[in-house]
């Protein structure tokens, strides 16, 4: 047989493809190396380098609307759009951190004649200006009232604090819980069953045997619900509601008590209202408090809320830092009535009562 020796004939690549396409399947091209960049970004370098204020707020204002848009959703490749994204907010974050810089530059320039600074808003900063907020170095009539209040003799340093704490009549055994943290923080504390005794008959009994204030817890659900602070002998009587109590073991690396007698700090009791609490709860400790224990007490009024905290100073070897240590426990009071004299559901004349309608005002506080 003869063979065929007649073979296809050979082409030409490009005249194979007539179209001028690569042999290659598609999808298979390598992407180029280098990032991704976002576009006119000469321009942005142009107005960071040498670009005034309304050329680097010119182009805040574009990078802003270019992401309010959102033409990244239609780019498939997942690392892409966050390195492009991650590029835009570099941006952003350089153009604010000069503005901020050039502001702080025409601030030094202007020297007093400078703006002041923005406050943020928050409740605090908006708060309704309050006619009743104490100035304690310029106001005389705060300073006559003190002198014959009955906490005078408190202050004049004429006897040590001693108080009584007590339960409601029907309680269970978690109450005792909440009084042993009362005892370890409050010096000079000492617990009495209440039995079958009514407040007042309580109240006599503790003139006569020399305590200076009567503090009675009471429980709801198995969680101390409300606390009732008499002073002795003539009053006033304050009663609080309790929330929010975590006891000392239940805080992460916390401390335990030495039982010296610890500082006190009271802060942002401004009003007269205020002023008239930070009173009541100065007198249930000593005077003097023993700094080798290192331990503060803390009541910091926020919001009409007053934030219990019980710490200890850590110190470094070299004494140029300190750290603090939690010793517990932590809780929350909210004032519900200021009492004139001792207990008296009846007859007593209140000075101040918390009502419902008062927490709708978000800006107005009372302490």
């Amino acid at each position: 047989m003869v063979k065929n020796n007649i073979s296809k004939p050979k082409t030409n690549n490009i005249d194979s493809n007539p179209k001028g396409k690569n042999n290659k399947k598609a999808g298979t091209n390598k992407p180029r190396k280098g990032k991704k960049k976002i576009k006119n970004v000469v321009e942005f370098n142009k107005a960071l380098k040498g670009g005034d204020v309304n050329d680097l707020k010119n182009e805040l204002s574009r990078i802003t609307e270019m992401n309010r848009l959102r033409p990244l959703n239609n780019m498939k490749n997942k690392d892409k759009r966050k390195e492009l994204v991650f590029l835009r907010n570099s941006m952003k974050n350089k153009i604010k951190g000069k503005l901020r810089r050039k502001k702080q530059k025409v601030r030094e320039e202007m020297g007093e004649e400078a703006d002041p600074v923005n406050i943020p808003k928050t409740i605090e900063t908006l708060r309704e200006k309050d006619e009743n907020v104490v100035d304690l170095e310029n106001d005389e009539e705060i300073h006559e009232e003190n002198k014959n209040d009955e906490y005078a003799n408190y202050f004049n340093k004429e006897y040590e604090p001693q108080v009584l704490i007590t339960s409601s009549i029907k309680h269970t055994g978690s109450i005792f819980n909440f009084v042993k943290e009362l005892k370890d923080f409050i010096p000079n504390s000492y617990f009495y069953y209440r039995k079958k005794y009514n407040l007042k008959e309580i109240v006599e009994s503790a003139k006569e045997k020399g305590f200076t204030d009567v503090v009675i817890i009471y429980e709801r659900l198995r969680k101390p619900y409300r606390m009732v602070i008499t002073h002795l002998p003539e009053g006033p009587t304050v009663e609080f509601k309790i929330s929010n109590v975590v006891y000392s073991d239940q805080i992460h690396n916390n401390a335990k008590s030495t039982y010296h007698h610890p500082e006190l700090i009271l802060k942002n009791f401004s009003t007269k209202t205020g002023y008239r609490l930070s009173r009541v709860i100065n007198a249930l400790f000593p005077h003097s408090p023993e700094y080798k224990g290192r331990e503060v007490v803390t009541f910091h009024n926020q919001r009409d809320f007053v934030f219990f905290r019980h710490h200890r100073f850590i110190f470094t070897e070299d004494f140029e830092r300190v750290n603090l240590q939690e010793i517990g426990p932590r809780f929350t009071l909210r004032l519900l009535s200021i009492q004139k004299g001792t207990f008296d559901r009846e007859f007593g004349e209140y000075e101040y009562i918390y009502k419902d309608k008062m927490g709708v005002r978000r800006r107005k506080f009372n302490l």
